[in-house]
């Protein structure tokens, strides 16, 4: 299992998702290179994806508002499931994308697109300028819980 993030690492992410959004290369540019991390930008961003959308599929699948044995029962199952493992070579997949781009800007910030569309193919919002910006806002006040 992947440590998780620190609170600095999840924001950061959210920054690197917003600028990539927005296609503001000077910003990515910036985050890429002025992380303390030993770990590239883009593998933050991979992991914190891989966290959102297991999350989700949680969610979606009602699995998260069960408690206790109940969950614990539907977790196994969810498992064992096809759903579970492709979304498992998914992520498998995201991950190894986001090793190889080092450092580099262009593919850190292509990675954090694919996260952040990602995230949204699990909401109704798409590509709604205002539902992005409120999804973005969410997951910035959000990022505590998830570090």
């Amino acid at each position: 299992m992947e440590p998780e993030l620190t609170a600095d690492e999840v924001m950061r992410v959210i920054a690197t998702l917003e600028a990539a959004w927005a296609d503001e290369d000077d910003a990515l540019a910036v985050l890429v290179g002025g992380g303390q991390s030993e770990l590239p930008l883009a593998v933050l961003v991979a992991r914190y994806g891989a966290s959102r959308v297991q999350n989700m599929l949680l969610v979606v699948t009602g699995i998260a508002r069960l408690e206790g044995a109940e969950q614990d029962r539907a977790v196994a199952e969810l498992r064992q499931g096809l759903i579970s493992h492709m979304t498992t070579v998914a992520l498998s997949m995201i991950s190894g994308w986001a090793t190889s781009a080092g450092d580099d800007v262009q593919t850190t910030g292509d990675r954090a697109r694919h996260v952040l569309q990602a995230i949204l193919s699990f909401t109704t919002d798409g590509d709604d300028p205002e539902q992005v910006r409120a999804l973005l806002t969410h997951l910035r006040t959000d990022a505590p819980a998830h570090s």
